[in-house]
């Protein structure tokens, strides 16, 4: 979400926001031994003591456990054939999470953030937006790959995919089985289906449902073209009344609020019908399993972006101290 600026260059727009066995003793005894109990206790047989024969074994040195593989948490929430909607449906306790002043143009990762938190997940907006959603601050990529400039200034924004990256990066940092389901493509009644089974869905719309489409803009340093929706903007469905015609919208820009249905179909279809869901919450049992939307991040983080350049910055002065030349001593009669 961006405010369109005449005349300004794309460089100036960006460069703003520029796991083990142990050793134990093991009795072998035949079938008329002595055997020891858990408790220390000597249960003896019949058999004479003589005839007893007792070795005491210590196993070889400690070898790394072989460590199971880590079954994947997953969560079907494909659509039904023929399902049937009830007619309203608002999940209870949601809660906004405001986008600014912080981040005036992240309204996708505070969306992410307020759907992350009413699911139990203690983390804030600006965690999200600086150590786990991949940036592009050159216009190296499109918003497909990344977040478009810096949410903290003028950032265009990125799209449902990097969201979806985003949660599953900020889930293996938690060790959490949990990971984001892009539902793109899918219809709003789909979406509505969702938010009835008690998963609030992230979709995209624009400031203030206005119609409006996406441009060109310029042409981003993989050869792709760099469209973008002046007015785009992302909020978190949690509810929906089919009888009033209104759908339930935490709004980053605005609060809990509620939309036309009608014209925020219009504007959700011109989006692309993009949307991202959450699978599990904080209480979901198991540890985390590599998604393949992390194995698709090409693009670093804010944090990341600013230490290398911190190190980068650090060799350049380094290399020049090394290359100056050694200040000459003189002796003072």
């Amino acid at each position: 979400m961006l405010k369109k600026i005449i005349g300004t260059s794309i460089m100036a727009l960006l460069a703003a926001a520029s796991a083990v066995s142990c050793g134990s003793n093991v009795q072998r005894m035949d079938e008329n031994s002595s055997v020891r109990t858990e408790t220390g206790e000597v249960n003896r047989s019949a058999a004479p003591d003589d005839v007893t024969q007792t070795v005491t074994m210590q196993e070889q040195t400690e070898e790394p456990a072989t460590e199971l593989p880590t079954e994947p948490f997953s969560m079907d929430v494909s659509v039904p054939e023929g399902f049937t909607l009830p007619q309203s449906y608002v999940i209870d306790g949601f809660q906004t999470v405001l986008q600014e002043p912080e981040l005036p143009t992240g309204c996708e990762v505070t969306s992410l953030t307020e759907t992350l938190n009413y699911l139990g997940f203690d983390v804030d907006k600006i965690t999200m937006a600086d150590e786990f959603m991949p940036i592009d601050l050159e216009g190296a990529v499109i918003m497909d790959e990344a977040y478009v400039g810096d949410p903290r200034l003028d950032g265009f924004g990125c799209n449902a995919n990097v969201i979806v990256q985003t949660a599953d990066k900020y889930f293996a940092s938690v060790d959490s089985p949990c990971y984001g389901e892009d539902l793109t493509g899918s219809s709003l009644r789909e979406v509505f289906w969702q938010v009835s089974q008690g998963r609030p869905v992230l979709t995209w719309v624009t400031i203030d449902l206005k119609v409006t489409t996406p441009e060109l803009v310029w042409t981003a340093g993989n050869g792709k073209d760099f469209m973008f929706n002046w007015y785009q903007h992302c909020l978190t469905v949690y509810g929906y009344d089919l009888d009033e015609g209104i759908v339930y919208a935490a709004d980053p820009l605005k609060g809990n609020v509620t939309y036309p249905l009608d014209a925020f179909e219009t504007v959700y279809d011109l989006m692309g019908d993009q949307a991202v869901v959450i699978c599990g919450d904080s209480g979901t049992e198991g540890h985390h399993v590599t998604t393949e939307a992390e194995k698709s991040v090409t693009m670093h983080t804010l944090k990341e972006y600013n230490e290398e350049k911190a190190k980068a910055e650090e060799a350049i002065v380094e290399e020049v101290a090394e290359a100056a030349p050694e200040e000459e001593e003189y002796a003072v009669d």
